[in-house]
């Protein structure tokens, strides 16, 4: 049977919530009738062949090294590739214009992360331009779609609402039947008799995280500690922070945490302070494993945490809002017994098998 070929096209394979949509994606797909094949702009660590699934990248490392747009186009052209599946800006404004120049019955999918909600003005004008280059955009949450026809002017119609996913085979309690969550704390230097709050994602303004430090000192939960799972720009700024708060020996930086399952079992409630978000997967990530979450109240975050049914919303930047709904959470066992059972209820929606299911119709119909 001769395949349809599909190239999913990204700026970089480092870490990242679109790098590993798309890794999983490529490594877990199935199907008789459809190839998928990634190709990242820029030259990474990341670089692997799985099961038969293609990873390719360009030569090179530069961000705005114009040599890949050329590789792309003749990865194109040698391997017969019909739909392109594009994800980050970059990707996007290649991927659009080797269509107009050289590939006019090319398909083009856009599937948009959350970039959209951070005023990029270019990225914005590329989209509302070439819309009629483009055959179907994927958005990852109803705010999303949203907001893509507010700042693009983008036509309902041509876009699909695609959650993201989690593998519920790898977040799955069997797996920690012998867990023995007291060693594991002491690693940590945490202790069993620690209330402990955790945060995971990128240490920048949007993810928030500076929220959560500053509602520590209005938390009134004995031997509460946080601990943050990440990296980024703004960590030495965060450290000055809780120096200057005197609470330096309530917060651990971890860094860069590999395996989060394991740092999900730590916590006793997981803080999603962020100021905007397209999604939010580690809320779906935290609910699989039953950690009560608590979220900012803002558009796509709160498409996943359900106030007081799947976990509980703040007021967006509102450090003493969110200290109190950590002290419900700590304090009120019917609610966190409820909360957990909801949420994990909830998160079966966001299964790996029915994501695969639903992009293969996208890919076949659209």
């Amino acid at each position: 049977m001769l395949k349809t070929k599909i190239l999913n096209v990204i700026d970089h394979m480092e870490l990242g919530g679109a790098q590993r949509i798309v890794i999983q994606l490529i490594e877990r797909w199935n199907c008789d009738d459809l190839e998928l094949q990634s190709f990242s702009l820029r030259r990474s660590n990341y670089h692997i062949s799985h099961d038969g699934a293609l990873f390719i990248s360009s030569n090179h490392k530069s961000r705005y090294n114009l040599l890949s747009f050329l590789e792309l186009k003749n990865y194109i052209e040698k391997n017969n590739i019909k739909i392109l599946h594009l994800h980050l800006p970059k990707s996007v404004f290649f991927g659009v214009l080797v269509k107009i120049l050289y590939f006019e019955n090319l398909r083009i999918i856009v599937h948009e992360h959350g970039d959209i909600f951070q005023n990029k003005h270019f990225y914005n004008l590329i989209l509302k331009l070439f819309q009629n280059k483009i055959n179907l955009f994927l958005a990852v949450s109803e705010a999303t779609k949203m907001e893509l026809i507010e700042n693009t002017k983008a036509d309902g119609k041509k876009i699909k609402i695609l959650y993201n996913f989690i593998d519920l085979n790898k977040f799955n309690l069997e797996k920690f039947k012998n867990f023995d969550r007291t060693v594991e704390r002491k690693k940590f230097g945490l202790n069993t008799e620690d209330y402990v709050i955790g945060f995971a994602g990128r240490l920048d303004k949007l993810k928030g995280c500076d929220i959560l430090i500053k509602s520590i000192p209005y938390i009134n939960i004995p031997n509460s500690k946080v601990v943050i799972a990440g990296d980024g720009i703004e960590k030495k700024e965060l450290e000055r922070l809780t120096e200057n708060l005197d609470i330096r020996d309530r917060i651990i930086f971890l860094g860069y945490v590999r395996d989060m399952l394991r740092f999900y079992r730590l916590i006793d409630c997981l803080v999603i302070p962020s100021r905007s978000e397209s999604f939010g997967l580690s809320a779906i990530e935290g609910q699989t494993l039953g950690v009560p979450v608590i979220a900012s109240d803002i558009k796509g975050l709160n498409e996943v945490v359900l106030d007081k049914k799947t976990g509980l919303l703040f007021q967006k930047n509102n450090e003493t809002d969110l200290a109190e709904k950590i002290e419900l959470i700590n304090c009120d066992e019917s609610l966190r017994i409820e909360l957990t059972k909801n949420s994990q209820d909830n998160a079966k929606k966001y299964s790996l098998d029915n994501y695969l299911l639903n992009l293969k119709n996208i890919y076949n119909n659209d």
